[in-house]
């Protein structure tokens, strides 16, 4: 692509503004290129497909939607262009803005782009890291134990009072005042069981089938529910039937029957290799944590402030819309974590510049190291018959890429056994 100007500007260190300007005949070529395809896929009665005039393509498509397919094909095209000329590789999507884009009118428009920074490697090999020996106790087995003994427990009818950890079936409404909040429903809840609100199951304990009972309850101010955060409202609820919680005895036979072990010992040793491969688990991550923020201190890598500020953003994002998935707001959150909104701004831009600095460290050691992805090792974490976008594959070969520097770094690293 030909352009006729191309301004480039500093804004701070690694961050640029480039202005751009498209001249016409390569905004008409892709403009005609366009209206091709559109008259290629369009079913206009009284045209063969690839024969529809462009008059009657923009009444039936819409000009809005035209210029639109038109910049989405061309100013990609514009920047790459740009950016070539200017010797630019940007690590991040551009920012647009001030797009003048008019018919039979050179295209003009300005990009904010961010290379990748510099990175001063500090050592890196040898680093010096701590372990942690790997223990399992006998009261850690038995917990497993006695865990596994509370899945195997089977529920019986009785009509004595329900205890902690029966099972009660119970009819329940919720009054407001003098309305009738919900009509009656009915459940079966764990008698004393923790976090429901209103807390009914805790209301359960030492009630039997046919009794009747009811209690106030006022949600706190903050909660998630804005119709119901600071209201009292009176919960009645009918016991019809109270199943009683029976544990096993964990014999021979019961493993046998049950888990289909020969014995006892033989469960004890399942418990004690599954415990010992969860620590192991929990060691690495704490390791690679470990030698992450070992990176950190030691290599330098001076980040864009509007870099930070972009993953800062999506980070928000993102977590504002699980939030909403739950049924929350972030304000609501905020007020359950005793936080400010400066309070978390500052955290999540602290969390942007761990991931940007580790990734950037990353990159740069895997280069003097000569470490590399290749294809074939891509095409062993995509599943089958899944198209990848590219930024999906720069993610993936990224992930991967980490995976084999930690190893180098977590392999020559100096360990000292921590008790």
């Amino acid at each position: 692509m030909q352009l006729s100007s191309v301004q480039v500007a500093q804004k701070e260190p690694y961050v640029w503004e480039l202005q751009v300007e498209v001249p016409v005949e390569e905004v008409q070529r892709a403009a005609n290129a366009v209206y091709r395809n559109l008259s290629k896929n369009l079913r206009v009665p009284g045209f063969r497909p690839g024969h529809i005039p462009q008059g009657l393509i923009k009444r039936w498509v819409g000009e809005e939607q035209i210029r639109q397919q038109i910049l989405e094909d061309l100013l990609p095209e514009a920047l790459t262009t740009a950016l070539r000329q200017q010797n630019l590789e940007p690590v991040t999507l551009p920012e647009w803005r001030d797009i003048q884009f008019a018919e039979n009118q050179p295209l003009k428009f300005v990009a904010e782009i961010i290379t990748k920074p510099e990175v001063q490697l500090g050592e890196y090999k040898g680093l010096k890291l701590k372990r942690t020996k790997i223990q399992v106790t006998d009261e850690m087995v038995q917990q497993a134990l006695e865990e596994i003994r509370q899945e195997l427990a089977r529920y019986e009818p009785t009509n004595e009072p329900a205890q902690e950890g029966d099972r009660v079936r119970v009819r329940y409404q919720l009054e407001e005042g003098e309305e009738l909040s919900e009509q009656w429903q009915s459940g079966t809840f764990t008698a004393g069981a923790s976090g429901w609100t209103p807390p009914l199951p805790q209301n359960l304990v030492g009630k039997k089938q046919g009794d009747e009972d009811e209690f106030l309850f006022t949600y706190p101010d903050d909660y998630q529910n804005r119709e119901l955060a600071g209201k009292t409202v009176k919960v009645k609820f009918a016991v019809e039937a109270v199943l009683k919680r029976i544990l096993p005895e964990l014999t021979d036979e019961t493993v046998e029957q049950e888990l289909g072990l020969p014995n006892i010992e033989a469960l004890k040793e399942e418990v004690k290799r599954d415990l010992e491969a969860r620590l192991k688990r929990i060691n690495r991550e704490q390791e690679r944590s470990q030698a992450e923020e070992a990176l950190l201190s030691q290599c330098q890598v001076n980040l864009p402030k509007a870099l930070v500020e972009r993953l800062a953003k999506e980070i928000l994002a993102e977590f504002e819309s699980s939030l909403r998935q739950e049924g929350l707001n972030l304000e609501t959150w905020l007020r359950s974590q005793g936080k400010s909104l400066d309070e978390h701004l500052s955290d999540v831009r602290q969390s942007a510049e761990r991931i940007l600095k580790l990734r950037f460290i990353i990159e740069a050691i895997g280069e003097r190291e000569g470490i590399e992805v290749s294809d074939e090792e891509l095409l062993q974490f995509v599943e089958s018959e899944k198209e990848l976008d590219e930024s999906e594959i720069s993610n993936l070969r990224h992930r991967i890429l980490r995976q084999k520097v930690m190893d180098l770094i977590l392999t020559t690293a100096h360990w000292v056994e921590d008790e």
